[in-house]
């Protein structure tokens, strides 16, 4: 085989690639938005239907499921604290005591002095991981909500963001090129915020940038547009897979069940139920708690305590 030959059928070879991975990063581009679009739109929207329909009982429930167990561990802790203390006090055989002396020993005097600051900070403590997931799991539900009272409000068309998106994943998208760079991975990543506040504007500004800016790394040989090639084969088989994980898990699972009238408002009225027994339940706990106070002379204490605390 001659040079030119070789050479020919070189350009050919480049050719062939060139277009074969035009080919796969127009399938790639098309998933990467795909997944992109599910997490920031179809999902979001499923969460915000949940939300709206479910959020609130859900909420309650947990809140009042956690003011149970805070509430039984502060007469679990509170217990202990008297059966102690009143050890250390009353330490004399009671059988020895005369009638009136035992008398003396029941009044308020003789009340062991429990600390229920000390207490009502150690639960706290104890729970500050599941207080922090509450108001997390709350503060989401809000954020969702609000979004969903903005988004009626302003009537938004987002045909314009889903298109200027698509065009920066084609042009920028780290997974498209070959060797990117830090700077061109924060042009595409900038845009990608954009996209997920759904803010325009943005946006328009975020590709405005990717366009002007030309690829640095851009394959010239054999090897990597080989290497590139490889590279997008890849990417395609794990965002078919993230693609797969998003519409076989919640919240993308429970867009069937949203849709089920019947189903949905069978699952409120389970959830009004169950929020109607936890109340019950927390009344219950809390009016043993309060009773325990007001035998051992620590009502007023509790008070003044948490009063102090909401003054600071």
């Amino acid at each position: 085989m001659t040079e030119a030959q070789k050479t020919k059928e070189n350009e050919e070879y480049m050719n062939s690639l060139n277009d074969e991975i035009s080919y796969l990063k127009e399938i790639l581009a098309s998933k990467l938005f795909e997944e992109d679009h599910l997490i920031n739109f179809t999902c979001r929207e499923i969460e915000t239907d949940y939300s709206l329909k479910f959020g609130v009982y859900k909420y309650k429930i947990k809140d009042y499921k956690l003011r149970i167990k805070k509430t039984k561990r502060t007469i679990e802790l509170l217990k202990k604290m008297i059966e102690k203390q009143s050890a250390n006090q009353f330490n004399k055989d009671t059988a020895d005591l005369e009638e009136n002396q035992k008398k003396i020993n029941q009044t308020k005097i003789n009340k062991p002095k429990i600390n229920m600051g000390e207490i009502e900070s150690h639960i706290e403590n104890e729970f500050s991981e599941e207080d922090l997931e509450l108001q997390t799991e709350t503060a989401k539900v809000n954020i969702l909500i609000e979004e969903h009272k903005n988004n009626l409000s302003k009537k938004q068309d987002f045909k314009e963001l889903h298109e200027l998106y698509k065009d920066c994943i084609r042009k920028i998208h780290p997974d498209l090129l070959l060797e990117p760079t830090i700077y061109e991975e924060n042009l595409f990543y900038s845009s990608k915020e954009a996209y997920e506040d759904r803010n325009l504007d943005e946006l328009r500004s975020a590709k405005n940038l990717i366009y002007i800016h030309d690829i640095e790394n851009i394959p010239k040989t054999v090897e990597d547009l080989e290497r590139l090639r490889n590279k997008l084969e890849i990417n395609i088989e794990l965002e078919d897979i993230e693609i797969s994980n998003i519409i076989n898990s919640k919240p993308y699972t429970q867009q069937k069940f949203l849709l089920d009238t019947k189903k949905v408002n069978s699952y409120r009225e389970g959830l009004v139920t169950s929020l109607l027994e936890v109340e019950k339940e927390y009344i219950r706990i809390n009016k043993e708690l309060n009773e325990l106070k007001k035998e051992n002379n620590l009502s007023y204490k509790l008070d003044l305590t948490k009063e102090k605390r909401e003054q600071s």
